[in-house]
């Protein structure tokens, strides 16, 4: 959790340095993971001052207690209570001689949400709630890592929700930030709303209303966009046949790709790889509006 500053490629697939001790991996994804962190009560340092969050991280104290100090003041922290963090926040610790404090650390990268996504917590120190604790507990035991990653999310939607508890300022939409990485993730598979509203636990419903209210486009929309976007750079760097480039952007059918990308930048895939060879700039278009209305909302 220690760093100069927050790192957003930073591996947390590896033992992360704290300054008093290191969070040993457990379990780790693209955007997330899960650390043991036990104190050495003998030989490891007591305190640790002027230390920064180097990413958005719940701490589960699961034997003994440690006192952190943050924005608020000193907090004891054990099993009752949580510590959470904002990427970049500072802090210090300190761990009692002779009291092995064990804890489970939740790390969520920061690029695993958009960069004007507003902090995630206001206060620093949260209660244990039972739904908190499961979540954690629940963590290295998920099958796959797109179940693990939407359980990282739920928890920090939770916590960041009960750290804004007394406040009247709103938490940011993590399940919709999470539903973005999601379809980044699987842009080039054959996946739809149903997939996206099971991954956030919610109906199809509610999860393309959720997801067009968040960010102004509905899934499929979005997921569109990553596919065109993967179609103009494969067409602009590569000498990848027209069809070979639809397959892999998960059109099947070159003719339906080709309507597509014509609809959306004014130009047909091999007049766009033309013009761009030729220093031309392509013609740009919606890709939302006309897609959708086409193609129905089937994502």
């Amino acid at each position: 959790m220690v760093s100069s500053r927050p790192d957003p490629a930073q591996d947390l697939s590896a033992p992360v340095n704290i300054g008093c001790g290191a969070l040993l991996p457990i379990r780790s994804t693209r955007f997330a993971a899960i650390f043991d962190y036990t104190h050495d009560a003998l030989r490891g340092p007591e305190r640790a001052d002027n230390k920064m969050f180097a990413f958005n991280c719940i701490v589960l104290t699961t034997k003994e207690h440690w006192e952190f100090h943050g924005a608020a003041g000193r907090a004891d922290i054990d099993a009752r209570s949580m510590m959470v963090g904002s990427a970049g926040d500072g802090y210090s610790c300190r761990h009692y001689r002779g009291c092995e404090d064990g804890n489970l650390v939740v790390g969520l990268r920061d690029d695993a949400i958009d960069p004007d996504c507003r902090r995630l917590f206001l206060t620093q120190v949260v209660p244990a709630q039972a739904l908190l604790v499961r979540l954690i507990g629940n963590l290295p035991h998920l099958l796959d890592d797109d179940s693990f990653d939407s359980a990282v999310f739920t928890l920090f939607d939770e916590a960041s929700a009960i750290s804004r508890r007394d406040s009247n300022i709103a938490a940011p939409k993590l399940r919709m930030q999470r539903a973005k990485r999601f379809i980044e993730m699987h842009a080039f598979e054959s996946i739809g709303l149903s997939d996206v509203a099971r991954e956030l636990g919610l109906s199809p419903f509610t999860a393309l209303r959720q997801f067009r209210s968040a960010t102004g486009k509905t899934p499929y929309g979005y997921l569109l966009e990553l596919r065109l976007a993967r179609a103009r750079e494969l067409l602009e760097r590569t000498e990848d046949s027209i069809a070979s480039i639809a397959e892999k952007v998960a059109f099947k059918d070159l003719a339906h790709f080709s309507r597509f990308f014509k609809k959306c930048t004014g130009e047909s895939p091999s007049l766009y790889r033309s013009s761009r060879q030729n220093g031309r700039r392509p013609s740009t278009g919606s890709v939302l509006r006309q897609a959708q209305d086409d193609n129905g909302l089937s994502c």
